[in-house]
């Protein structure tokens, strides 16, 4: 493999690669087994390459008093409402899936072929994973300080999805050499705005290509959080080569407030559908004509063609030619050149002119 590469479950995850895209179901199972597997299938269809979890306990995640940083509908985020309420109340009603939950998610997901894995927050949700035998762990952006964690993952030896959200470069630079100082290289990055959901302008392709440019050894993608599948397209287009998308069944559900600022079924599959067109759209980088531009090259470009009848010995004029579409003929480009030569044969009305005809 070349050296930015990762293998996920036997894909291989790199430039030049098909991109791959993680439906990030996050809470948005609302701490229920069914949901659960619904996400799961719902996924697959759509095409994704992986599923994503969230796994924590609220008690250990955070403290009874800590302010929410995220609104909780779309109609708050619309009017500019401030974020309020405690984290806590929400985590404790989304961290009820237990280690039997979890097997039953990700023996689905292995009958289903989709990767399976999850973002945990705490060392013993790392062990619940272990025990899954996931095969790739998730390193949430608020987590990019937290270096303890980050060696605690890096130690199990598999690849890690990092997402750089809220993050300066440096510090970026600083969690990357905590995890490959515990001799795990096998790091890919995500470029990430930690706010939900962004706008447009937060959502800053170009430093996904900064992280290009500082880590080229290793595999670049993009977290997103704004509204719709265009910003994961155009992300895709300039060389992510993994895209994480929140993904719900319905955005009208509640616990989670993930679910409104997710795309639903319908939607994922249309990204994941764009996307994988993407390689044919962006094409070669060399000017010339495509194959399907050969009818087009003789009879959309113009000749020089006769206006009326020309006789043997007449000379060619402006009044006698004119350049027009034909099938044939000389170009419009040597149109002065063939100027007030003479015919060398008779030349009949509405006729490209060809070198040969002139003297």
């Amino acid at each position: 493999m070349q050296e930015d590469s990762i293998k996920i479950r036997g894909r291989i995850v790199a430039k030049g690669q098909p991109c791959y895209i993680v439906a990030e179901a996050g809470g948005n199972a609302n701490s229920n087994v069914e949901l659960a597997i619904s996400l799961v299938e719902k996924a697959k269809w759509a095409g994704a390459d992986a599923i994503k979890f969230q796994t924590y306990k609220a008690n250990i995640l955070a403290t009874k008093k800590a302010p929410k940083y995220w609104v909780d509908t779309m109609d708050e985020w619309e009017k500019g409402v401030k974020p309020y309420g405690c984290q806590y109340d929400e985590f404790k009603q989304l961290d009820g899936l237990t280690i039997h939950d979890y097997k039953i998610i990700k023996k689905k997901c292995d009958e289903l072929d989709i990767t399976f894995f999850s973002t945990p927050f705490d060392f013993e949700s790392v062990d619940l994973l272990s025990e899954l035998e996931v095969s790739v762990y998730k390193i949430a952006s608020a987590d990019i300080t937290y270096f303890d964690l980050l060696e605690y993952i890096g130690k199990k030896g598999k690849p890690i999805i990092l997402s750089t959200g809220a993050s300066t470069l440096n510090e970026v630079k600083e969690a990357v050499n905590v995890i490959k100082g515990t001799g795990n290289e096998q790091i890919i990055l995500l470029q990430c705005t930690l706010h939900y959901p962004c706008k447009y302008d937060e959502v800053h392709i170009n430093t996904m290509k900064t992280l290009v440019s500082e880590f080229p050894e290793h595999v670049i993608g993009l977290s997103d959080h704004s509204l719709g599948t265009l910003v994961p397209i155009v992300a895709a287009a300039n060389g992510a080569q993994v895209i994480e998308k929140h993904f719900t069944i319905d955005k009208t559900l509640k616990q989670s407030t993930d679910h409104f600022i997710s795309v639903d079924p319908e939607e994922l599959k249309e990204m994941v559908e764009n996307i994988k067109k993407i390689p044919d759209i962006m094409g070669r980088s060399i000017k010339q004509p495509d194959p399907s531009e050969e009818l087009a090259r003789l009879y959309a470009r113009r000749s020089v063609t006769t206006t009326k009848k020309i006789n043997k010995g007449e000379l060619l004029t402006e009044e006698n030619t004119m350049c027009r579409r034909s099938e044939t003929g000389i170009s419009p480009v040597h149109y002065r050149d063939i100027l007030f030569k003479k015919a060398k044969v008779d030349i009949e009305e509405e006729y490209p002119l060809e070198w040969n005809m002139l003297e």
